[in-house]
């Protein structure tokens, strides 16, 4: 089913582990940077499934103010980690998510965490569980640029660098839309869970052929 398959990644929330996070205050955290930058954010255009920056750079260098999008960006970035970090001790993993990574490591599998979590977030959380050593690669939103991080396909790219294999060669297991559209754009392998707020029907809504599984942990049941 999976031929060629060198390496298995995860999508953290919802999918490896049950986190609270207060995603209302993810949301909020470019608007108001911009509010107290003085970004007319309401006036700004986004499109994507995922809100981009690229529109707040934009109107910062349009406005001959481009030299504040770093550290304003750096600011964003540190307000987010905080708001991931506020329940992580909240975390729990879900059925076989912990055992199968020692599973697929015995078959001679790489296995990574791909999140667009900060990577002090995923790390800790990795930690937080004893299993962080057993991963070959954490990436977060902040490897790279903030744009490029899930549903882009580059983060996916990314991803592959870390583990040393070509994206065709990860199969990728995530809860959401974001995780499935970085996957299939960047030609790797996809399985949705219902671990998270995704159903049957969504899934397949978006590809009618998706293979599902209830949890994580139970992508051994497909490789072996």
């Amino acid at each position: 089913m999976f031929d060629g398959i060198k390496a298995v990644g995860f999508d953290l929330d919802g999918t490896f582990l049950n986190t609270h996070v207060d995603y209302s205050k993810i949301d909020s955290v470019d608007k108001d940077a911009c509010a107290r930058h003085g970004v007319p954010f309401d006036e700004l255009k986004f499109t994507t499934v995922k809100r981009l920056r690229y529109p707040i750079r934009d109107w910062l260098v349009s406005h001959g103010r481009g030299d504040e999008f770093p550290e304003m960006e750096k600011e964003m970035n540190r307000a987010l980690t905080s708001i991931e970090l506020e329940f992580i001790d909240e975390a729990r993993p879900f059925p076989g998510s912990l055992e199968c990574v020692a599973e697929l490591k015995s078959m001679g599998l790489k296995v990574g965490l791909l999140t667009r979590g900060s990577y002090e977030y995923g790390n800790r959380a990795l930690r937080m569980f004893g299993v962080r050593d057993s991963f070959d690669a954490v990436v977060g939103r902040d490897y790279a640029s903030y744009d490029d991080a899930k549903p882009s396909p580059k983060a996916m790219g990314y991803f592959a660098e870390e583990l040393g294999v070509k994206p065709s060669e990860i199969l990728y297991l995530g809860d959401n839309r974001t995780d499935y559209y970085s996957a299939r754009d960047a030609g790797a392998p996809f399985v949705g869970v219902l671990s998270g707020h995704m159903s049957e029907d969504d899934w397949h809504r978006e590809d009618p052929d998706m293979i599902l599984v209830d949890y994580a942990g139970d992508v051994v049941d497909l490789l072996r």
